[in-house]
């Protein structure tokens, strides 16, 4: 297990419900997590939008910000239920604040439990009660064996291939594809590349 990685601790749960309740402030950097910190900089999101500032894009998008405004949030030393979602590129706690409200904290390794999105209730189908069990997904290795032995396969045929092409008289190795093809090609790959990058402005926070 990670250092420090351990279930998500009562207290971070309250500083962000002491920055959404009565009224949305602004959260501080530290306490979001990087995509939707990336999120806020790059569609110039404040509290002022308060609903698209917490939350991303989802159906109930109003719904939850008329949940907000209307219930009760906990206290302090109110008791909170918890639960885990895991995939092996995150690992989520959700934290429900009122019967109808969901909390999610995005788990970083280098940071910590973020601050990461506002949702409705119930609990998914497929969240853990138990925090291990979801830290034991989130951490398998997904370099299994059979892929291993799948790689060699693949090694060992590109082999094979090459040396059947130079015993029938390296009708591959004498015959390159045209240069007119390879060109069209090439600027199709960097007229890919440029667009790409002409839609993801550099984001990260200084």
């Amino acid at each position: 297990m990670e250092p420090n990685c351990s279930p998500i601790l009562p207290s971070t749960i309250h500083r962000i419900i002491a920055h959404i309740f009565p009224s949305v402030e602004l959260l501080p950097p530290n306490l979001i997590s990087k995509p939707l910190l990336q999120r806020h900089l790059f569609l110039g999101l404040t509290p002022d939008n308060a609903i698209e500032y917490l939350a991303w894009p989802s159906a109930n998008q109003s719904h939850v910000l008329q949940l907000l405004e209307t219930q009760t949030l906990p206290y302090l030393d109110d008791h909170l239920s918890v639960r885990y979602t895991a995939d092996r590129e995150d690992l989520l706690a959700h934290v429900c604040i009122t019967p109808n409200l969901r909390l999610l904290f995005l788990w970083e390794p280098e940071n910590g439990w973020r601050y990461h999105d506002l949702a409705t209730m119930p609990f998914l189908p497929n969240s853990y009660a138990d925090f291990s069990t979801a830290y034991s997904v989130y951490t398998q290795n997904d370099f299994l064996p059979e892929q291993i032995d799948d790689l060699k396969v693949s090694c060992d045929n590109d082999e094979d291939a090459y040396w059947n092409a130079y015993d029938q008289g390296g009708d591959l190795l004498h015959h390159p594809p045209d240069p007119k093809t390879l060109e069209d090609s090439e600027d199709a790959y960097w007229a890919q590349y440029s667009s790409i990058q002409g839609t993801r402005p550099n984001l990260s926070p200084h």
